[in-house]
């Protein structure tokens, strides 16, 4: 049969009208690394320059790591013999943009102002600076100097960079620590005044606006700010304090940390576009996994999947990452930069461990280090955005009546036909993904072998012989029964349930959930026994939902009423809670006020397993139990509004608590046999 080809393309891609190139970017600041420690990248089992490879698959823009001088932390740090002992210093990061260059990709380079990773956790001031880390003018004067003369030195090698991000992953600004603590965390907070920020970044600014105006390549600046939450507030306090020279706006979006869908990426883009349309919008980092193992020592960093792309495998990851550079891409974005696709496992050491936590994320088997043909690695072809304002995707899937543990497609568009592999999702269900063209005429059927003498038999039951079906204007699942014409509904919809304990609150006006579940109205939700409350709703399956419980129905004074989420779970907009609608039902259980789930076994108020002697009382107080068999776990102090502010150890029984204000506390007494809740008044003469 002839087979479909794949039109790899131009590297340079410009989509629908818009003029502006859309960056496919690879991070490949570990690869002269890499290739140091004995890796031998291949594709099609041939050993070949991955800087060829990425550039041969579509990538166009190659991001590379500059820190100060490493050299410090890197030296205490043994590798195998004949490695070198500093990476991403001046000399390595000229050698990959040499590279990269060399094979045709444009360069985005990205200076961490730091001799370590800078990330929200880390912004330590590189140590050749801490002599003037808290003169503000002098540490200004100290960035613009550093930057000037890298990108000096680098025009005059011919490998000026297009891009230049500065800093990564700014969110509390840059060089606001002075020590690297012996576990590698952040220590000697300066200040977060962004004031000063203000003059650190626009000191950057002016040094590359200097040697850019001179230099055969102008490069634009780049801000980073890692997550989708406040993302635009962060830019508009950037811009408010006078950082405003910078052309893209750059930030990270992974699920596994930031919890977001792909449509709530692509709304995040088009809310930046619309707000600050002075400025190009980019997706600087993003990374997504093709297995949950690990095949080395270290630990691997992102584990969590998008429950939308399941079941975890190579295929997935490339769906995943072509459905996320099309909803940027759509949205207005001008470029998407995946992280770290080639650091495989070698014998190098990293400060954390030996080997790599992206083995399960790079486009490399962990085997052989060869290409994964059928991975993530092709997420920048062209094919994949071609028509992009008039293509959608295609799911075609099939469910068998009988136990398989395989299954194929067959399918032909535009006289060319090829036989692909389905993936496996358990239950004998398979599917397969695709992006077509609105209008064009598919005929396809479904496989249980990898010949087409293995079809499915369709006359006697739908009357033809080969499934046809003709591309429409959304994206779509195809989805029969092996050899039956009836389609089997998706499901688009999941139950709900949210569950809150309101333990310790005062509920007589009732308790409800708001948010845009329920377009922000208050919905009563239903007691339960032990102060649980409960409400059901059924809600779009993948769409971001942000909730709070309230303890009244009205907007008149309700911050005195709804809960204050912590910090923790609070991850829309720092002060709601949010959820990703699962595929499947249901239940959500919280504590109000709390990052804690559902109390079990709670048992009432008024029960007389427990006494508090005396109570009112001093703060010296007894614990004395009806039930002699009980023995205490733990003892926990929490205020009324769920805040726990003291913890004994088990089997106390005589407590203190004298040192805190006068007021009324709730006990939380943990025992095998269930938990006790009591009250005390605490009158401190």
């Amino acid at each position: 049969m002839q087979k479909i080809t794949t039109l790899i393309g131009l590297a340079l891609l410009c989509v629908s009208a818009q003029t502006q190139q859309f960056y496919f970017g690879n991070d490949l600041s570990y690869v002269n690394q890499m290739e140091d420690c004995g890796a031998v990248y291949k594709e099609k089992m041939q050993p070949k320059d991955p800087f060829r490879i990425f550039a041969d698959h579509g990538t166009n823009l190659v991001r590379v790591r500059l820190w100060n001088d490493p050299s410090w932390w890197q030296d205490s740090l043994k590798q195998p013999e004949g490695v070198k002992k500093h990476y991403n210093d001046f000399d390595d990061v000229r050698k990959t943009i040499r590279r990269a260059k060399q094979n045709g990709m444009q360069v985005m380079l990205d200076i961490h102002l730091s001799d370590f990773w800078a990330d929200p956790s880390h912004q330590v001031v590189p140590k050749s600076w801490l002599s003037v880390a808290r003169n503000d003018s002098l540490l200004a004067d100290s960035v613009y100097q550093f930057v000037k003369q890298i990108l000096i030195r680098l025009r005059n090698d011919t490998l000026m960079p297009e891009i230049v991000k500065v800093g990564n992953e700014s969110n509390p600004g840059m060089m606001i620590h002075t020590t690297l603590n012996n576990d590698y965390s952040a220590g000697g907070l300066i200040n977060y005044s962004w004031t000063r920020q203000s003059k650190l970044f626009n000191a950057a600014f002016r040094a590359i606006r200097e040697v850019g105006n001179q230099s055969y390549i102008n490069p634009k600046i780049c801000l980073h700010y890692a997550g989708l939450k406040n993302l635009p507030d962060w830019y508009q306090n950037v811009i408010n304090y006078g950082i405003t020279d910078f052309d893209i706006i750059g930030f990270s979006y992974y699920y596994a940390w930031h919890g977001y869908s792909i449509k709530a990426l692509g709304d995040a883009v088009r809310n930046l576009r619309k707000k600050f349309p002075q400025y190009q919008v980019m997706a600087v980092e993003t990374g997504y996994i093709w297995t949950t193992a690990n095949f080395d020592a270290m630990p691997n960093i992102i584990t969590t999947p998008d429950p939308q792309y399941l079941p975890v495998c190579p295929e997935k990851q490339l769906e995943y990452m072509v459905d996320y550079t099309r909803a940027v891409m759509k949205a207005g974005g001008i470029g998407v930069i995946f992280w770290e696709p080639a650091w495989v496992s070698t014998p190098c050491r990293t400060p954390w461990g030996i080997g790599s936590s992206h083995d399960h994320l790079a486009f490399f088997d962990p085997v052989n280090t060869n290409f994964m043909e059928n991975g993530g690695g092709r997420w920048t072809e062209p094919i994949f955005y071609q028509n992009i304002d008039s293509s959608f995707k295609t799911t075609f899937k099939v469910s068998y009546n009988i136990s398989t543990s395989k299954s194929y497609l067959w399918i032909s568009m535009l006289g060319a036909e090829k036989i692909v592999p389905m993936i496996a999702h358990g239950n004998s269900t398979f599917s397969y993904a695709t992006w077509l063209k609105q209008g064009d005429t598919i005929r396809y059927t479904f496989l249980s072998d990898s010949s087409f003498v293995a079809k499915e038999s369709l006359i006697d039951s739908c009357g033809y012989n080969i499934r046809q079906y003709i591309v429409e204007a959304k994206d779509t699942i195809l989805f029969f029964p092996f050899g039956s014409c009836r389609p089997i509904v998706p499901k688009t919809k999941s139950k709900v349930t949210f569950k809150v304990d309101m333990t310790g609150q005062d509920v007589t006006r009732g308790v409800f959930i708001t948010g845009t579940l329920n377009n922000w109205v208050f919905s009563r939700m239903t007691p339960e026994s032990n102060m649980i409350y409960s409400y059901t709703a059924n809600l779009h399956i993948g769409d971001t939902i942000v909730y709070y419980f309230i303890r009244n129905n009205s907007w008149t004074n309700y911050q005195n009423y709804r809960e204050k989420v912590p910090s923790a779970c609070a991850k829309a907009w720092g002060t709601d809670r949010q959820l990703i609608v699962p595929d499947n039902d249901t239940i959500i259980k919280h504590v109000f006020g709390s990052c804690d789930s559902v109390r079990t076994q709670v048992h009432n108020l008024r029960t007389t397993q427990w006494e508090v002697i005396p109570n009112p009382s001093n703060g010296k107080f007894v614990l004395k139990s009806n039930n002699t068999s009980f023995n205490i776990c733990s003892v926990e102090i929490f205020s009324l509004l769920g805040k726990k502010i003291k913890e004994f150890e088990p089997n106390i029984y005589e407590l203190d608590i004298s040192d805190l204000p006068s007021q009324v506390y709730l006990i939380k007494i943990s025992t095998r046999q269930g938990i006790f809740f009591r009250k005390i008044l605490l009158t401190k003469s």
